[in-house]
C-alpha cells in the first residue's frame, strides 16, 4: 500500500514587512508546520498584502516562504499580480509587468509537480481570459501535464475556486472562474483525469464533492471577512483562519486546522465598500503615522 504524502495546504497569508498586520498568525503557522513536518507546502495565492503594486511586499513574501520547514510551491493571487481582467478596473488588472515581477521574485506561476502517486498542477487563475500570451501557453501546459500524467492521479491548484455548486452554473457574484475557463476545465473533469481541485481566495474552508470531484477551499492564515455572514454572499464555508492538512495516497484525507493561538482577524469593515480601506491601509496612504507594528511583532 502506498504511504500517503503529507501536504500542508495554506493560502492568503497577505504578508508585508511595512504593514505586518498578519505576521502574528504567520509566525504561529511556521511553528505549527515545524512541529508537524509536512512533505510539501502548497500556497494558494495572495502571498503578499499588496504585491501587485508594491514589489517590496512580494519580496518579503518570498523571504517568508523560504522560512517554511520543507519544500513549497505557490500560485499567484490577485494581490500578487493583479486581478482577473474581466472583473477588475484597468489599474487593478493583471499585466505582463506584474506577472513578470512575480516570476522574477517568486518563481513559475504555472507548473506541475509529482509526489507519490499524484501529479499536482499549479495554475495561474489570474490570467484566465486575460488575452496575455501566457494564457494560451498555460492551457497547452495543462493539457500536456494531464495527458502525460500516466497512471498518476491529478490535482489542480489555483487561487480562484472553480465554482460554487456545479461547473455549469451562472456566476453572478464574480468570485469564481470565468464560465469559459470552467468549460475548459470540465473537459478533463468529465473524463475523470482530475480528482481534486484546490483553491484559496475565499478566506473560508470548505470540502465539497461536485460531480464526483473533491473541491477543497483553504482558509486564509491571515484574516476572514464578514464572519457573521451579514452582507457577503454565503457559500457554505467556515470563516476561520487556519490551514488544511491533506494526505494524498489511495484515498484523499483532509483535515482543517484552526490553531487556537491564531487570531481570527475580521476585516469586513475594511472591504465592505470595494476594499477601499484595505488598500488605503495596505499602501500606507491612510494614517501616515499609523506605523508598521513591527515593534509589536518583535516584542
Amino acid at each position: 500500500m502506498t504511504v500517503p504524502s503529507f501536504i500542508a495546504f495554506i493560502s492568503d497569508p497577505h504578508l508585508s514587512e511595512e504593514r505586518p498586520f498578519f505576521q502574528f498568525n504567520w509566525e504561529i503557522l511556521l511553528d505549527e508546520l515545524s512541529r508537524r513536518r509536512p512533505d510539501l507546502v502548497l500556497v494558494g495565492g495572495d502571498l503578499a498584502l499588496d504585491g501587485a503594486n508594491n514589489p517590496s511586499d512580494l519580496r518579503y513574501a518570498r523571504r517568508q516562504l523560504d522560512r517554511l520547514p520543507c519544500p513549497w510551491l505557490a500560485v499567484p493571487g490577485n494581490h500578487d499580480i493583479g486581478d482577473i481582467a474581466r472583473s477588475a478596473a484597468p489599474e487593478a488588472a493583471v499585466t505582463e509587468e506584474r506577472r513578470n515581477r512575480y516570476l522574477e521574485t517568486i518563481g513559475r506561476d504555472f507548473w506541475s509537480f509529482d509526489i507519490g502517486d499524484w501529479r499536482i498542477v499549479g495554475l495561474n487563475s489570474m490570467i484566465l481570459m486575460s488575452g496575455l500570451a501566457a494564457e494560451a501557453e498555460q492551457e497547452s501546459f495543462l493539457e500536456r501535464s494531464i495527458t502525460e500524467a500516466g497512471s498518476r492521479r491529478v490535482s489542480i491548484l489555483s487561487h480562484m475556486a472553480a465554482c460554487d455548486v456545479v461547473l455549469s452554473e451562472f456566476d453572478a457574484t464574480g468570485w469564481f472562474m470565468p464560465a469559459e475557463s470552467r468549460a475548459m476545465l470540465s473537459t478533463y473533469l468529465v473524463a475523470g483525469k482530475v480528482q481534486l481541485l484546490l483553491s484559496g481566495d475565499m478566506h473560508q474552508s470548505r470540502d465539497r464533492l461536485i460531480d464526483g470531484i473533491r473541491h477543497i477551499w483553504a482558509p486564509s492564515t491571515a484574516f476572514v471577512t464578514d464572519m457573521a455572514g451579514e452582507w457577503r454572499p454565503r457559500f457554505g464555508g467556515r470563516k476561520r483562519v487556519g490551514w488544511t492538512e491533506i494526505r494524498l495516497g489511495n484515498e484523499i484525507d483532509v483535515q482543517t486546522h484552526e490553531p487556537r493561538r491564531m487570531v481570527d482577524f475580521d476585516i469586513g469593515n475594511w472591504v465592505h465598500d470595494g476594499a477601499r480601506l484595505y488598500y488605503e491601509f495596505a499602501r500606507g496612504s491612510r494614517f501616515a503615522g499609523f506605523g508598521t507594528g513591527a515593534e509589536l511583532i518583535s516584542s
